[in-house]
């Protein structure tokens, strides 16, 4: 199960001053305070997490990340199914996936449909300042 863990703490910027920052990072683990001790574990003790979400619609990660410069990009796929009463219902899947920009992404997932999906459109792509750990 994905988790986003939303953190507070201190950082010393190259000039030597101390700046209050806030991040969220991204991880799987098996229950909340899993996803918390996996992050401090990371990051260090400092570090106070201030919320901690289950990201219950994710699904599994279309890729590795390869790269440190790739972004988490949270990407939305649907299929319309054609019920037995003539009507269509629109199933839709949330997907993280790594690329280094909006058009690497493009490809990837155009790769990822074309595995057997092509019944499947792209509807949304979302990039985060996520931290994935």
């Amino acid at each position: 199960m994905f988790f986003k863990v939303r953190v507070n703490r201190n950082i010393i910027l190259d000039n030597g001053k101390e700046k209050n920052i806030n991040e969220t990072y991204l991880t799987d683990a098996l229950h909340f305070a899993d996803a918390g001790y996996k992050i401090v574990q990371e990051i260090g003790t400092d570090a106070e997490v201030t919320d901690i979400s289950l990201q219950k619609n994710l699904k599994p990660l279309v890729n590795e990340q390869t790269d440190e410069n790739q972004k988490l990009f949270i990407v939305k796929i649907a299929e319309d199914i054609l019920m037995e009463d003539g009507t269509y219902k629109t199933s839709k899947y949330v997907l993280p996936v790594f690329a280094e920009d909006s058009i690497k992404l493009q490809a990837i997932m155009k790769d990822f449909i074309s595995q057997g999906l092509e019944n499947m459109r792209l509807t949304t792509i979302s990039e985060t300042k996520w931290i994935y750990i």
